[in-house]
Parts: C-alpha cells; structure tokens; sequence
C-alpha cells in the first residue's frame, strides 16, 4: 500500500485506492467534523486537520490526483511465469491371458468446499452510539459550548471548547476553561475584563447547549439503543431529545420514535444536567479570593490610626477673670463620651487633654453658675471641665 500511497493521502482519508469523487468527499466530511479544532480538544487536532485537507485538495481534483497515483500506475507489476505441470500418465499394465479383469474400486464423490462465511453486515454509522470525549458510553450525552479567552496586551483572543460530553467531563471543560479565562483573560485592555466576564458567566452556566445539535445527538441515541435492545435508554434519550426538539426540524422524527418505542413503563432516568452540581463552585472560587482579599484590605486600612490632624485652637486670654468659685464633691467620673480639659472655664480655652466615659476626676471647684468644675486628674494635672460631662460618684 505504501508503493501505491506514497504519502499516505488514502489513508488519512480512509479511503481505498480506486474510490471515487463521492467517497472521497463523504469521507471528508466525516473526519473534518471529528478533527476540526473547534470540535476536537486535541491538542494535535490542527496538524491532523490540516493533513486531512491536504489530502482532500490533492484527491478531489482529478489531475492532482492522475499525478499522484502516476508512479505506481505507470509501474509494470512483474508477471508470474505458469508452473509446468506434467501431464505423463503411467501406462496400464496388460491383463494376463485367463486373467479376470480387475474391477476398479469406486471413486468416492468430491467433497464440496465448504462457503466461507459471509461476514456480517456493518452497522449503518446512524445506528452506532455516540461516545464521550472520554471515549466512554453515556446514557445522557449533550453538545456543549465552553468559551475561553486570554489577552495579548490591546488584543483578545477567543477560541470556543465545544464537543460530545458526559456530565463529569463537561464539569471538568468548563474549570479548564473558565481558569484559563480567569488567569489569561484580564490583561487585554480595554476588552478583556468585559470578554473575561462574559465567558466564565457562560461556563458557570453550564456552557452553550445548542438545540437543533443536542436533538439530533439524543434521537441518535435513542435509535442505537433501541437497535441494540436496550429499549429503556431508548425511551429516555428520545424523551430528552424532545426537550431540544420542540423548535426544530427533528421534532416528527423525535415524536414518531417516541410513539415507536412507547411510553416508559419503568422507572425514568434522572436527567443529570437538571442540577448545577460541584463545577460552578469552583469556577468561582477565585472570584470569591480575591473579594475576600480586597475586604480584608479594606477593612485593616480603616482600623489603622491615621496622622492626628492639628485642632485650631482659639488663643487663650492672657489674664484669666477672677472667679467666684464654690466648694465642689470631690469623687465624680465622666459620663460622656468625649470630654475636653480646659485651661479655663470657657469654650475659649485651650485643651489639655480629653477623658474618655468612665475616667475617675477629683473635684476642687465649681464657678457661680455650675457650668464648669476644676478638677484634679490622677496624674496631678488640673483643668476645667462643663459640668455636663461629669456625674458625682464612683
């Protein structure tokens, strides 16, 4: 095959030698769709593709072609010579005179050559079950579409993870796809915040499940289980195809092989997309870090004391005015909140320091109106205090 396929063109295709154009293009279409890149997560899926094609181009045209297949075509295979078989048979001896002539035993009939069996027929490709990107068989497939972006500076790039999946590996694209965007995504500007955002939205969701697709995939399905005897796989996957199909052109097939297979009769398959599951946690995961950073910031910067800002303070006079002071209790505490020790009796004087709810003061005299006490602190400074601030006892 290699003299008559020199770079392998026939068998990228999957195709025999002497095919012709239609089998060459049926072929084509049926590996491109496994192959392309937005389909086949492969991380070898472009080189495969691109050989496809290049096999493609040179096969369909017919004198890419009449010159590819032109070295063994024009090679003359060598003709094998005929055995020379020889034909002599021994003479028969001469019955003897009196002799009774011998009687020839009976030949036995030739035995007939027993047909080789013929091989069964292939199973139509309609009739064989879809696998998983895993290359496991799944009751419950889907079409999904996972969207992932990383920024090159001023630039976006975005490429869609798309293909057949099982519920566990569709959870597992949509991580990959969603951290990639997470880590990547952000440092295109002024775009990449806003695609970054767009795409994990899209894969938190649970990805793109295109309707006319997932119904064509279920139907599909259906009929291979049904072909296979396992009637109630097939009767589920057609009853979860007829939740895509409803606007579609495959909703009659989808009805007619309902009606076919019937009703369930058993016990109903859990539809196991119903549900969000473990994956969307995780895809916000880091969202939730970096908030819960930022909170912490934020909350230890407002905790940290700040640079006392200075107090203008009205200039004290420079004689204080002789006052009439009373004998005042000598225990009271503070019952505000703030309280101001001044130098004088007034709102005018300068602060000396400000006590806090609960501090002890010593009380040593009171002016004639009550509105302020000089009291003594416990460390021996002395100042005035507003009355209000202060409330006899301990």
């Amino acid at each position: 095959m290699s003299g008559r396929d020199p770079k392998g063109y026939y068998v990228a295709l999957g195709v025999e030698v002497e095919c012709d154009i239609a089998a060459i293009k049926s072929a084509f279409r049926t590996k491109a769709k496994r192959l392309h890149p937005d389909f086949n997560p492969s991380p070898i899926a472009a080189k495969q593709f691109n050989r496809l094609h290049e096999a493609y181009a040179t096969l369909i045209d017919p004198k890419k072609r009449a010159a590819y297949d032109r070295p063994w075509k024009d090679t003359p295979r060598p003709e094998e010579k005929p055995r020379e078989r020889t034909t002599e048979t021994p003479p028969r001896p001469e019955p003897r005179p009196g002799a009774q002539p011998e009687q020839r035993a009976a030949e036995p009939p030739p035995r007939a050559t027993p047909r080789p069996a013929e091989p069964p027929p292939k199973r139509a490709a309609a009739d064989a079950p879809v696998l998983c990107q895993c290359g496991q068989l799944t009751a419950q497939p889907r079409y999904v579409l996972f969207d992932m972006v990383w920024g090159r500076v001023k630039r976006v790039q975005r490429r869609t993870l798309g293909g057949v999946y099982c519920r566990a590996c569709a959870d597992k694209a949509a991580i990959r796809a969603t951290l990639v965007s997470w880590v990547a995504g952000w440092w295109a500007w002024p775009d990449g915040p806003r695609e970054t955002i767009r795409a994990v939205l899209n894969n938190i969701r649970g990805g793109r499940k295109p309707a006319d697709r997932n119904a064509r995939l279920l139907l599909r399905q259906a009929r291979a289980f049904a072909a296979r005897g396992d009637m109630e796989l097939a009767r589920n996957a057609a009853l979860q195809a007829r939740a895509y199909a409803s606007a579609t052109d495959v909703r009659g097939d989808v009805e007619r092989m309902i009606a076919t297979i019937g009703l369930p009769t058993g016990r109903v398959l859990k539809d196991r997309w119903s549900q969000p599951g473990w994956a969307p946690t995780i895809q916000i995961l880091p969202l939730a870090v970096v908030g819960a950073i930022i909170a912490m910031s934020a909350t230890i910067a407002i905790r940290t004391p700040g640079p006392t800002t200075p107090v203008a303070v009205k200039p004290a006079p420079a004689v204080v005015e002789t006052l009439e002071l009373k004998p005042a209790p000598t225990s009271f505490k503070v019952v505000s909140e703030v309280a101001a020790l001044r130098t004088g009796p007034s709102d005018v004087f300068e602060v000396v320091t400000t006590l806090a709810k609960g501090d002890q003061v010593i009380a040593l005299e009171t002016d004639p109106t009550g509105a302020w006490m000089r009291v003594s602190l416990e460390d021996g400074r002395m100042g005035f205090v507003a009355s209000a601030n202060l409330s006899l006892g301990k």
